[in-house]
């Protein structure tokens, strides 16, 4: 899935931005891309002009308003096809979070788990710490020899 690139995301500024807020963000980037501080530089010179066509929309009340009409013309389009194509109330990772730990058939037949109840959660913490304790020796040890 890639987030849609507008205007607002060349300039950094929020959607919401007022005018002054816009013309900073234009002025301190079009210092920052000029090409005359990159000479040579066909990114910079692509950055700085990317920079230009977004200030030149975005200035433009109407041209702006015309702008958001479209992102929000695209998002609803995303929308859509998202909504067709995945069912809205699934979720990857909850599905599979559920099925390994909700299902306690399924989670007490990992041995990992037979594991866990018979060791508390302090103790493997304070083995953790433990371990963590030796490999800072053992790299001091290595650092000064």
């Amino acid at each position: 899935m890639s987030k849609l690139h507008t205007h607002y995301d060349n300039l950094k500024v929020a959607r919401d931005a007022p005018p002054e807020v816009i013309r900073a963000a234009y002025k301190t980037l079009c210092h920052k891309f000029h090409p005359d501080r990159h000479p040579g530089s066909d990114t910079a010179t692509h950055t700085f002009q990317l920079i230009n066509a977004a200030y030149e929309v975005l200035s433009d009340p109407s041209r702006r308003t015309h702008h958001d009409a479209w992102i929000a013309k695209q998002e609803r389009i995303h929308q859509t096809s998202r909504s067709a194509s995945v069912p809205s109330a699934w979720d990857g990772r909850e599905r599979r979070r559920r099925s390994v730990l909700g299902n306690t058939s399924l989670a007490r037949s990992q041995p990992w788990h037979e594991f866990s109840e018979r060791i508390s959660r302090p103790v493997i913490t304070m083995a953790l710490w433990a371990s963590i304790g030796l490999v800072g020796t053992m790299l001091v040890i290595l650092h000064h020899w």
